[in-house]
């Protein structure tokens, strides 16, 4: 949003600134959570959170507290707006952000100043006039304590509510010279959105794509407008709002998909049964590359706040709760294809850990040794545990012939390792070390969960074991 069209007037924006190997094995109870095919294990949960006259949630260490408090937990991401000419983020932003573990995902504006008005002409950012801003920010960027900072710049441009939509072209090239020049820059940490509206009538998205080499995640912005006169006047599920669109997206690109704006009117229907059927079964069953999705939480042309009522808070609690979005709770059994015709829908009948001598199976409990070095002087822990994780092997054993994607999350609560094991197969087994990625564990518990992917897509319940690093 941040401006969007409503019955053709521009809204402005927001009135505020910006934004692990000794170990014991334990096989644990069986949880449920759905896989972005190709993209991420667990959907990531994000927010805009601004009210009318308040100071947006980055710039709040408040905001971001009550936010997690209301909802049950903090958001991985945290969205605000900015223009490409000002901070990418304050220090306090990064301040606040960076306390939490919470990623920042910008949205970068095209505004002279402000929040509306005159626009940056996409010519002149094509041709290097802002191109000290730009390294400016890309310096900024270099120097942030975060794995990852998403950068959407110029979204909604397939609108017709702001002045970077209408000439595709112009907006293409003044993308690629932007992601020029920070790769020039050397940066490596920020990742680029694309973030279109969803398709209703004005400019056709695909015009806009500045192609996959350029771009990190496909973006959609898109809102249930209910009835009350305003925008598409209309209930709609979600379902009906990003079907479409989000089949486009797929076609047009292989990479993730974020859901960057998304809220629901009260207006005209059911809200709670919205955000259940919408988040619970619609995203993770119909639309599997979704990486995020980000909540637009203010009230603004409708109340698209999470707790515009008791009831809406209460169903987006269970969707933070979900194991789909890393929560403890277990997913909705999907009714597919497979279950309704009375075919066995793909299973994952056992996962493991154990070394390479094996001794291991799923539901003992095995030991991970730490090598022994030769050296006079012993060898650094995180070495000897890299050593460990390469001896030992995740084994899988499923029902028929499919991919399977795995997660590993670690004790911290910070950021996981997503691995796809894209060899379609009954059976198979991968070094540890691959599903960390190569990384020295800290010590404690690790989860590690996998669900199977079908060649038509069908996904299984999953499994999860636990492993302790000391």
């Amino acid at each position: 949003m941040g401006g969007r069209r409503l019955n053709n007037v521009r809204r402005a924006p927001r009135p505020f600134t910006s934004a692990v190997i000794a170990a014991a094995l334990l096989l644990t109870a069986t949880a449920s959570l759905a896989f972005a095919a190709g993209a991420s294990a667990t959907i990531r949960l994000g927010v805009y959170d601004a009210q009318q006259g308040e100071v947006g949630a980055p710039e709040s260490a408040q905001t971001l507290d009550q936010y997690a408090a209301m909802v049950g937990r903090k958001p991985d991401i945290v969205m605000d707006y900015s223009n490409i000419n000002e901070p990418l983020l304050t220090k306090t932003e990064v301040a606040n952000l960076s306390a939490r573990g919470e990623t920042p995902l910008v949205s970068w504006q095209l505004f002279q100043s402000g929040y509306s008005g005159p626009t940056i002409p996409l010519a002149q950012i094509a041709a290097g006039a802002y191109d000290a801003d730009l390294r400016r920010a890309a310096a900024e960027a270099k120097a942030m304590p975060f794995n990852e900072i998403l950068i959407r710049v110029g979204h909604e441009m397939n609108g017709d509510w702001y002045g970077w939509s209408g000439d595709p072209g112009a907006f293409v090239s003044a993308w690629r010279h932007i992601v020029t020049v920070f790769r020039a820059e050397g940066v490596s940490n920020v990742k680029w959105v694309w973030s279109a509206n969803v398709n209703n009538g004005s400019y056709p998205f695909k015009a806009y794509f500045p192609g996959d080499e350029w771009v990190d995640y496909m973006g959609l912005d898109g809102y249930n407008w209910g009835t009350a006169g305003l925008g598409t006047n209309r209930w709609e599920s979600l379902s009906q709002v990003f079907s479409s669109s989000y089949e486009e997206l797929t076609q047009m690109s292989s990479k993730p998909v974020i859901i960057t704006e998304v809220g629901a009117s009260e207006a005209g229907g059911d809200k709670a049964a919205w955000i259940r059927e919408g988040f619970l079964k619609t995203i993770p069953q119909k639309f599997p590359r979704v990486n995020a999705v980000v909540w637009y939480d203010r009230n603004q042309e409708e109340n698209w706040r999470i707790d515009s009522s008791p009831s809406s808070l209460a169903a987006y609690r269970e969707v933070v709760a979900s194991s789909i979005y890393g929560g403890p709770d277990q997913a909705p059994v999907a009714t597919t294809a497979a279950t309704v015709e009375g075919s066995s829908p793909v299973a994952i009948e056992s996962v493991a850990v154990t070394p390479h001598a094996g001794g291991s199976t799923a539901g003992t409990v095995a030991t991970i040794s730490t090598p022994v070095t030769t050296s006079s002087a012993p060898a650094p822990k995180a070495k000897l545990r890299r050593k460990a994780a390469r001896r030992h092997k995740f084994s899988y054993k499923l029902s028929r012939k499919a991919k399977l994607m795995v997660a590993v999350n670690p004790p911290s609560g910070g950021k996981g390792f997503r691995t796809l094991i894209g060899r379609t197969a009954r059976h198979g087994e991968v070094t540890l070390a691959r599903l960390v990625h190569g990384r020295a564990l800290q010590s404690g518990t690790y989860r590690v969960t996998a669900i199977a992917v079908d060649h038509s897509g069908e996904r299984s319940q999953p499994r999860q074991i636990s492993f302790r690093v000391r």
